[in-house]
């Protein structure tokens, strides 16, 4: 992993009564202390310092060099055992580009920003983080400390160049999300495995992890402490499909859709019949590409309307992206090919205009987390079509491989909450790929 030089010269600081605020170049950190706790003076730049009157001191520190670093220090100066609430950190990227992908799991912690000029990485090397909405606990609470006991967390920046996926610590499992029924096979030594509704054997050479579909926080106990690691196991998308078609209120487009490109064929044509017909009453993209589906592998009589309808949607204001999908899929099933090869002609470069940052930022960089999943199947998909274009860079490897986590990771999810645009999305993929 090669870092660039830190800019400790760009940090801005600021006090008012209820945060202290730390400016830098790609997040804003507003630290907060307890509403009890009182300003105490320092004699130092780039400290802050607190008090609770009889009890206990807390001090912020921000160090510029060699590298910045925000350290949190907690101390109990009464004569008997404090039970105490700590500083909280509320996170805010800056910048509409900025992407956080944050990972607040205890005795680990990291948080991501992406920009679309580097990856800032900051790294919990001491501490024990806890996520809460829109930032973090820099200790677990409450905090039980004896007489004169003290406590300190510290959080480094790292900057990286632009698309480079940050190393994750090695005793992370590398391929976490897995179709149900395969175990997660955990090599390691010196940290007990449990985790809530999951069965973990363990042997002398490591640990083999079975759970229902789904997500599931897998804690890793060593001599650090707690770490919680996020793993799951998915459905196929032949079973997430159905499970789909069955939610109330679905788009009847994206229901033809489903219905149409269900992996293992059209297997029900009644019922994609009459999705079809109340789809290609207000048409979109899904429904016309389920139609021409229907028109080329099936005896459906519905080619006009199919036609008539794709016409109309094309009028209309599509992304690129829909776009350079209608086009795709009409070239590839073989209808129409005028028209398809008209409008092949006129599609936009779409996804495949994005650069590798935003590629990675639109996924989540394919890290692990704490932060419930924020891309789709759009996401995924788009990012499968840009590394169709883009698959030659040295980088490849690991791009491809942050793309399998993010729709791995997306298939646990859909697969205990279905949802009918990422489940359509998912299924277009093999058409730009």
């Amino acid at each position: 992993m090669t870092l660039r030089e830190d800019r400790p010269g760009t940090v801005l600081a600021d006090i008012n009564r209820a945060h202290l605020v730390l400016r830098f170049d790609e997040v804003t950190w507003r630290i907060a202390t307890p509403e009890a706790w009182r300003r105490a003076s320092s004699d130092e730049d780039d400290l802050w310092c607190w008090e609770l009157p009889g009890v206990a001191s807390a001090r912020v520190r921000l160090r510029r060099a060699p590298r910045i670093q925000v350290e949190v220090d907690v101390l109990n100066r009464g004569a008997d055992v404090a039970t105490l609430h700590g500083p909280r950190v509320h996170l805010e990227t800056v910048g509409t580009s900025a992407t956080a992908v944050p990972w607040f799991a205890g005795s680990s912690g990291e948080i991501v920003v992406a920009t679309s000029a580097e990856t800032v990485v900051w790294v919990q090397h001491r501490g024990s983080c806890v996520a809460e909405d829109d930032g973090f606990t820099v200790f677990t609470e409450p905090l039980l400390l004896r007489p004169g006991q003290g406590i300190s967390a510290v959080w480094r920046r790292n900057v990286l160049p632009p698309a480079t996926i940050p190393v994750e610590p090695p005793w992370v499992p590398r391929r976490r999300y897995l179709p149900r029924g395969e175990p997660l096979e955990v090599d390691h030594t010196d940290a007990a495995l449990t985790g809530s509704g999951l069965d973990v054997l363990t042997t002398s050479e490591g640990s083999s992890v079975e759970g229902r579909a789904g997500l599931h926080d897998l804690a890793f106990l060593d001599a650090r402490g707690t770490a919680l690691v996020e793993v799951g196991w998915f459905h196929t998308l032949e079973a997430i499909t159905a499970e789909t078609l069955i939610l109330p209120g679905l788009d009847p487009n994206v229901a033809a859709w489903l219905l149409a490109a269900n992996p293992a064929g059209v297997q029900d044509v009644d019922a994609l019949d009459i999705a079809l017909a109340e789809a290609l009453e207000n048409p979109s993209a899904w429904g016309v590409m389920a139609g021409m589906r229907a028109a080329t592998l099936t005896d459906l009589p519905v080619t006009d309307d199919v036609r008539q309808a794709a016409r109309v949607v094309w009028r209309g204001t599509l992304e690129d992206d829909e776009r350079r999908l209608l086009a795709t899929h009409a070239l590839v099933s073989g209808w129409e090919p005028d028209l398809a090869g008209e409008w092949a002609l006129a599609v936009g470069p779409g996804a495949a205009a994005m650069t590798a940052q935003q590629m990675l930022a639109a996924i989540g960089f394919g890290r692990i987390t704490t932060s419930a999943p924020t891309h789709g199947g759009r996401d995924v998909v788009l990012a499968r079509w840009w590394l169709a274009a883009h698959g030659e860079s040295a980088l490849a490897v690991e791009w491809e491989h942050a793309v399998d986590t993010a729709r791995a990771r997306l298939m646990c999810a859909l697969s205990v909450v279905a949802d009918g645009s990422d489940v359509a999305w998912l299924l277009a993929e093999p058409l730009l790929t």
